[in-house]
């Protein structure tokens, strides 16, 4: 069993992790549970043995089960779930995305990292690497109430990424693309909140300035007031504040 997904192939094994997966994340298989006997996973997905236990590898690599010797293969506590896996996040979907404290998180995450970001870019960046930034914000300025959501996410995360890249630091660079689809994901819920989108583009547009003027100082001010909004935009989200930092 194999698929093709636009261009991309899958193999059997994957597509059988991503439908145990997904009913791991919608809990059919509940945190602790031992997961059917071999033969009735592999019949009930069609697929061989071989195949299934492909998949069980690829699922624990995902730390969202363990294979025990005697004891089967059991699924572990949400905690350990490898959240920065591109596969995960996709199986949670609309989950991860209505999961207030998962996106909080990640907003504080990314104020530990962005800012520093932005600091070494403004410290480091080639002229070819400013350009990309503006570039990246042009693009987001001309999404300004277009309303399509794709796109619009799209640029930010072009925009975020460009940042990274400037920095020219590679522990900076591998941390912030090793988060970015779960970052992909917040940007997706926040967006879809009219006017989130347009309210923290002056603050892109800081970000930028400052890298280009080579003032680390106000760049890394620029980034952290850019994540304060994104931060209090994802609160109002899901009613934790009614309260914006907008300015």
């Amino acid at each position: 069993m194999t698929s093709r997904v636009g261009s991309q192939w899958r193999s059997g094994a994957f597509i059988t992790a991503e439908a145990i997966g997904q009913a791991i994340v919608e809990g059919e298989f509940s945190e602790g549970e031992r997961l059917p006997l071999e033969a009735e996973l592999a019949s009930r997905f069609a697929v061989s043995r071989n195949t299934l236990r492909e998949a069980m590898k690829l699922l624990a690599a995902k730390s969202m089960v363990v294979i025990a010797p005697r004891r089967g293969t059991v699924v572990l506590p949400r905690a350990e779930w490898n959240v920065l896996d591109p596969d995960v996040i996709d199986w949670f979907g609309a989950l991860f995305r209505a999961d207030s404290a998962f996106m909080e998180e990640l907003v504080q995450t990314r104020q530990t990292i962005e800012p520093a970001a932005a600091f070494e870019a403004a410290r480091s960046a080639a002229p070819h690497q400013v350009e990309a930034i503006a570039a990246a914000y042009r693009e987001m300025e001309e999404q300004r109430g277009s309303g399509s959501t794709a796109e619009q996410v799209r640029v930010d995360v072009a925009f975020h990424l460009s940042v990274a890249d400037a920095a020219n630091n590679r522990f900076i660079q591998s941390i912030i693309r090793s988060i970015i689809h779960a970052v992909r994901a917040n940007f997706e819920a926040l967006i879809e909140h009219p006017g989130n989108f347009e309210g923290n583009l002056k603050n892109h547009r800081q970000v930028y300035e400052a890298i280009a003027a080579h003032d680390p100082d106000q760049a890394r001010g620029a980034m952290e007031r850019l994540l304060e909004q994104s931060l209090s935009d994802t609160k109002e989200l899901f009613g934790s504040t009614r309260t914006s930092n907008r300015h």
